[in-house]
């Protein structure tokens, strides 16, 4: 799946640590996905690489911009294994 990163994805994935390899992961296999509309999917995965945590992925499915990600600490109780 072709995506782009915006430009706000790119600034948090500097600030948090995050590698574009575990975005890319959890956009070709996540754990769960939220489809919130027809402009937003959620996807999820954990990454073993920095202790289990719940990556979220937020893309815009008609664009395929990668709109923001970061670890959401209260997937992990909702299943994101």
């Amino acid at each position: 799946m072709e995506y782009r990163l915006s430009r706000h994805a790119l600034d948090v994935m500097t600030e948090r640590g995050i590698k574009e390899k575990w975005i890319r992961d959890t956009i070709q296999n996540p754990s769960l996905k939220h489809e919130k509309s027809s402009k937003e999917i959620n996807l999820f995965s954990p990454i073993d690489e920095n202790d289990n945590r719940c990556l979220k992925v937020v893309v815009n499915p008609v664009s395929m911009i990668v709109v923001t990600v970061y670890f959401d600490r209260n997937m992990r109780k909702r299943g994101c294994k």
